[in-house]
């Protein structure tokens, strides 16, 4: 009997801990955060690998560089080195990682409930954590010259750097759109009828929309690396919490 009440009480208690995880729209479950968390994982893995055979260009690699090879759609990145244009891009991607931050703590705020947000931290950090290593991770094997390589004005020691062959895709981007969208799409789904909810996708997707603008002002993209980046990271954003919503 002692062990059939246990059992009971173990399932009253699990039972109230899907409910309170599920409120309002999400639900974790161990397949869904297994399968990402070892795919993560992998790519983790596959990145710090790549990371490592990646060299910094030598003076006669970037005099050997020709802009004329460089596609007409992507030559307006050229010749441009833009500090400011870059601490501008750093703002954005702050902004963007502070809004999905405070998107995270709805379901918390609606159900006043603390433990109600746990299902969005716990998509928070693989929304982040899948753009991020994507990301990273193409840069490595793509292994793309950034535009400011073929200018002469900018600074050697940058231009020479291995950071200077990670140009596909944007990282900037790709971060801000991952996180801009996901809190939109936290919001819709916790408000469906707000009438708020057409501006707050507007700024979704002109946030990483002037971020990518910012980092090709900057001579650190090209417009190719831009725009995968911005899909990449505004399908991961959208696509984490459609995955937990509930059906």
């Amino acid at each position: 009997m002692r062990a059939l009440r246990a059992l009971v009480a173990l399932a009253c208690f699990m039972g109230a801990l899907t409910t309170m995880w599920a409120q309002p729209s999400y639900l974790l479950s161990a397949q869904k955060e297994g399968a990402l968390g070892l795919g993560i994982g992998a790519m983790a893995a596959g990145n710090l690998w790549s990371g490592q055979q990646l060299q910094g260009f030598t003076e006669a690699e970037l005099a050997a560089l020709d802009a004329s090879e460089v596609p007409a759609w992507d030559r307006w990145a050229l010749n441009r080195w833009d500090e400011a244009a870059g601490h501008r891009s750093d703002y954005l991607f702050y902004g963007a990682a502070a809004w999905s931050s405070a998107a995270v703590l709805l379901p918390a705020w609606k159900e006043k409930n603390v433990w109600a947000s746990v299902p969005t931290a716990v998509m928070w950090v693989e929304m982040n954590a899948l753009t991020l290593v994507a990301t990273d991770l193409t840069k490595n094997l793509v292994s793309r010259p950034r535009p400011f390589t073929y200018y002469n004005g900018a600074p050697l020691d940058a231009r020479m750097d291995y950071d200077a062959r990670k140009s596909f895709f944007s990282g900037h981007t790709s971060m801000t759109a991952a996180n801009s969208f996901y809190a939109a799409k936290v919001y819709a789904d916790m408000y469906p009828d707000s009438k708020w909810k057409p501006w707050v996708w507007t700024a979704a997707a002109l946030l990483p929309a002037v971020t990518a603008q910012q980092r090709m002002a900057a001579g650190k993209h090209f417009f190719t690396d831009v725009l995968v980046g911005y899909g990449v990271g505004a399908l991961i954003g959208w696509g984490i919490p459609q995955l937990h919503l509930q059906r």
